[in-house]
């Protein structure tokens, strides 16, 4: 199992020491989001089973350092069901002990809490049942946040938000961090024509994101697409191409913002995303499937560089 990982609890403050080092092998790793299969009753939305798999097994080959998960990894998390299925689907990833760092999704809260959480966390022990965390990976400090609102009694949302603040300023402060990426589950902006911006993330969240001087990008998943904004020099990546039912983004002047600064069309395709440690950056290289696609191809690729300002130091 491995080592717990530094995380926060309202009623607990162990979540303030220090986060917990990720071994730097490949100096790589991968983030996916949304594998949920298709409900059985949506009969109306394309079911994506051969993608579903063909994504996970891709990941394993790979063999990156660490898979972040963007939450919605089953459909419903009070279904036994669901979550055999999804023990099925991630076995190529157990398979080559990959470590899996997931943030929750709205569909882990359903459809019941209390018996949807003992399921998410059976699966993740190293998580000690705790919805916030921090870790390291060599020079990138990496915050997982809980972004339900409405599943989250307000207590609880103030303390993660207390513990958000308190963890941006020690990786900005710390001379080994060079960059701070924030995962979470909902987007703050999105041209989805199925889900709107999600606004206690933009309202509680993305302020705190853009104030701290290292943070490099906020990346969400839960809308079913690839979207890439670019403001006050910070990214906010929305990958939700695991394989849930694809959604379309509105176009022209239908859209709510106007700088995705991804080129693609209103159905984009399935995909996971590659990070790589570089001198200057983080090297990112999203890879795309179609729909019933065999080979994976480059879709996007950029690097995010390191703030000014941030310690040198070889990755």
């Amino acid at each position: 199992m491995p080592d717990a990982l530094t995380q926060s609890r309202s009623d607990a403050t162990d979540g303030d020491a220090a986060p917990v080092a990720i071994p730097v092998r490949t100096k790589r790793f991968t983030v996916v989001g949304d594998i949920q299969p298709t409900s059985g009753l949506e009969v109306w939305r394309e079911s994506n089973h051969s993608e579903r798999r063909m994504i996970v097994r891709a990941i394993a080959r790979e063999k990156p350092d660490f898979l972040a998960m963007m939450g919605d990894l089953v459909f419903c998390g009070s279904s036994s069901a669901a979550w055999a299925d999804f023990d099925r689907l991630r076995q190529p990833l157990e398979s080559e002990r990959i470590r899996v760092l997931p943030v929750i999704g709205n569909h882990e809260y359903w459809l019941s809490r209390r018996a949807a959480l003992p399921n998410f966390f059976a699966r993740f022990p190293h998580l000690d049942g705790r919805r916030w965390y921090a870790a390291s990976f060599g020079p990138v400090g990496l915050v997982f946040l809980d972004s339900n609102f409405h599943w989250l009694p307000r207590a609880e949302w103030r303390a993660q938000l207390a513990w958000y603040r308190r963890v941006l300023s020690r990786f900005d402060a710390s001379a080994e961090t060079r960059g701070i990426l924030v995962f979470l589950h909902h987007p703050p902006f999105t041209n989805s024509r199925v889900t709107s911006d999600t606004l206690h993330v933009q309202k509680h969240m993305v302020g705190p994101f853009l104030e701290a001087r290292k943070t490099l990008a906020m990346l969400s998943g839960h809308v079913h697409s690839y979207e890439r904004f670019e403001r006050a020099g910070k990214v906010f990546l929305v990958t939700g191409g695991g394989g849930g039912p694809r959604v379309t983004l509105a176009e022209g002047t239908r859209r709510r913002h106007a700088d995705d600064a991804f080129a693609g069309p209103p159905l984009r395709s399935f995909h996971y995303v590659n990070f790589t440690l570089g001198d200057t950056g983080l090297e990112v290289e999203v890879l795309g499937l179609e729909k019933g696609g065999e080979q994976f191809a480059p879709m996007d690729r950029f690097e995010w560089r390191w703030p000014a300002g941030a310690p040198a130091g070889a990755p």
